[in-house]
């Protein structure tokens, strides 16, 4: 009797379990769906924490083995294949672990994930190289609120690129003057004071009448790269400023050629510990004052 009693617990035991992996393949599948198709529900029924992660994830169609799913103390862990088309129009299968457990109300839910943030491989480098990502990567929770952190890093960079190329790049002489028919026309010299090669630096042209008021605006590129210390002559022709009484020429130095500039700087492996820390002084002063 004894033993026959055992034998109904423990049946009883995996049919439950088997129950509810099958209702934690349920709430997995319904997850993806959402991914592409609102119409019933979305992602955020499933996975609370969702739209924190920052992303806009798609799922064509989700392949998922019983055998892939363990239960660890109260949670499930989930393994799935997740189908889709990029924006490029390539085939993608992504390996996705879901974390499932339940709520208050003995529901379950997805609390975390791990797979389903794609990092921008630009900033996935810079993060490598400044200490942000180690080899090991975190589930998409933590790494959503370290991308965050990262990008305050990226931003403190860009402005001390802008601040040195503003500082070392320079119009050194520039003149113009209108032609017969009244259009604004001239040349400029540029000069590259930094100790490394720049290319794709743009001018902008700001065009004024008698009274100061504004006319016009005209844009051009410096089209060659500028070596340290090089000086480079170039001509500009307004077509849309005619009989201006002002003018004034800014150079103008775009995202690509800036975030190129932080890419290709050396980095220790310390940058990002030492930001979170001015960053955690910066707050605890903040909650002092």
């Amino acid at each position: 009797m004894k033993s026959a009693s055992a034998f109904l617990i423990i049946s009883s035991m995996i049919l439950l379990s088997c129950s509810h992996k099958n209702e934690a393949i349920e709430l997995s599948r319904d997850f993806f769906t959402s991914l592409s198709d609102t119409t019933y529900s979305k992602p955020s029924d499933f996975y609370p924490q969702y739209y924190s992660l920052g992303i806009e994830a798609k799922s064509d169609f989700v392949d998922i083995e019983k055998s892939d799913i363990i239960e660890k103390n109260d949670t499930f862990i989930v393994r799935c294949y997740n189908n889709y088309t990029n924006s490029e129009g390539t085939f993608k299968q992504d390996s996705v672990i879901l974390f499932i457990t339940r709520n208050e109300e003995n529901k379950l839910y997805i609390c975390d994930s791990k797979g389903l943030i794609e990092i921008d491989k630009e900033l996935e480098m810079f993060g490598t190289a400044t200490g942000a990502f180690g080899k090991i990567r975190p589930n998409d929770q933590a790494l959503a609120n370290r991308i965050n952190q990262l990008q305050g890093l990226v931003w403190i960079k860009y402005i001390q690129a802008i601040a040195e190329l503003t500082d070392k790049v320079k119009i050194s002489n520039w003149s113009w003057r209108k032609s017969y028919g009244g259009y604004a026309h001239g040349e400029g010299q540029v000069v590259n004071n930094l100790d490394y090669a720049i290319s794709g630096v743009k001018y902008r042209l700001y065009y004024y009448d008698r009274k100061g008021d504004f006319m016009a605006e005209d844009e051009g590129v410096i089209s060659k790269t500028l070596y340290p210390g090089e000086k480079y002559n170039f001509t500009f022709w307004s077509s849309n400023a005619k009989y201006p009484n002002t003018a004034r020429l800014d150079l103008d130095f775009p995202d690509d050629l800036i975030f190129k500039i932080i890419k290709e700087w050396t980095y220790t492996g310390t940058e990002f510990s030492e930001y979170m820390n001015k960053q955690q002084l910066s707050d605890s002063h903040l909650l002092q004052t």
